[in-house]
């Protein structure tokens, strides 16, 4: 039997870290939970479950106190009333991602009324004044998405590590790698970002960064961390990391002028979120855009987003279980 007062679940999962965050039925956030990436397509349906396992009920037991892992089956909800949920996720590009995830949720008994949506659908929830506009999501990975008054919805980007995620902090990454390894070879002349990538990851030199980049336990997120490398040196005057963080915002601008134009509207709300537009490369990137776009905000705080899509939920019916 269920204890404990009526909550709400909201779940921001990355390819970073997953947050999950239980909220009363106000909105108000009561306690949260971490683990590591539960982007799918990066580490792994049974890891991304994994990896939700432990946000949620590392967030419950904030809450319920370390007995709830003794209800339904060892699971924290299991000593829960989770009114509803939302659970936004990297990697939920198709119906089929979000019906494995839902088909899990369901298996799981965590809540008969959720939903399962990609991320940027929290940026958008949790930075524009009425839900509607344009969300640009840059971390590990990036994607922007788009949505008119009548809820019309556009979507540019997220294309992953391999095929897209242009303006990433995995792509700067690589552009960076690529830069080093023509440094080493003598084909291009970036000596202090060479040293500084060396620096970063302790390799004594060059070829060292082939077993270490290759090896099997190396992650997107671990190879997107250098990211945070080549903005450091771009802000003291490097050529070569300015013209990498100079080309990701490019990129990044790209993705947010044809999200505008193929929704047709004039100068939408533009939410921001993820590490890489915290400081240099969001104002390389607003000043790209100009006034494309109206009223900007720098959503610190995903989860929060998802709280707001949890509580509609509770005005509409459950999910068919």
């Amino acid at each position: 039997m269920t204890t404990g007062p009526d909550l709400l679940l909201a779940v921001d999962g990355g390819g970073t870290k997953t947050q999950a965050v239980v909220a009363d039925l106000e909105g108000k956030i009561l306690a949260r939970g971490l683990a590591p990436s539960s982007t799918v397509h990066n580490v792994g349906f049974e890891q991304s479950c994994l990896a939700l396992t432990t946000a949620i009920e590392g967030a419950l037991v904030n809450v319920l106190g370390p007995q709830a892992r003794t209800h339904g089956q060892g699971r924290a909800w299991g000593a829960a009333r989770i009114s509803a949920a939302c659970f936004g996720l990297a990697g939920i590009d198709s119906p089929e991602d979000e019906a494995q995830v839902s088909r899990w949720v369901r298996e799981q008994e965590i809540t008969p009324r959720f939903t399962v949506v990609n991320d940027s659908e929290l940026i958008l929830a949790g930075g524009t004044p009425d839900g509607w506009g344009v969300a640009l999501v840059a971390g590990t990975g990036s994607v922007c998405l788009g949505r008119t008054r009548e809820g019309r919805t556009v979507r540019v980007g997220g294309w992953g590590p391999i095929l897209g995620d242009e303006g990433s902090g995995y792509q700067i990454a690589v552009s960076a790698l690529r830069r080093v390894t023509q440094t080493a070879d003598g084909r291009a002349e970036a000596k202090a970002l060479l040293a500084a990538v060396l620096r970063h990851w302790s390799l004594p030199e060059a070829g060292a960064l082939i077993r270490y980049v290759h090896r099997a336990e190396a992650t997107p997120s671990e190879i997107a961390g250098l990211a945070t490398v080549v903005l450091d040196l771009a802000t003291r005057g490097d050529d070569d990391a300015r013209a990498i963080v100079e080309g990701a915002a490019d990129e990044l601008a790209g993705h947010v002028r044809t999200v505008v134009r193929k929704l047709g509207v004039k100068q939408p709300p533009l939410a921001l979120s993820g590490g890489l537009l915290r400081a240099g490369l969001r104002q390389a990137l607003l000043t790209r855009i100009g006034d494309d776009v109206g009223t900007v905000n720098y959503v610190n705080d995903p989860p929060v987003g998802g709280v707001v899509l949890a509580r509609r939920l509770l005005q509409g019916p459950s999910r068919p279980a």
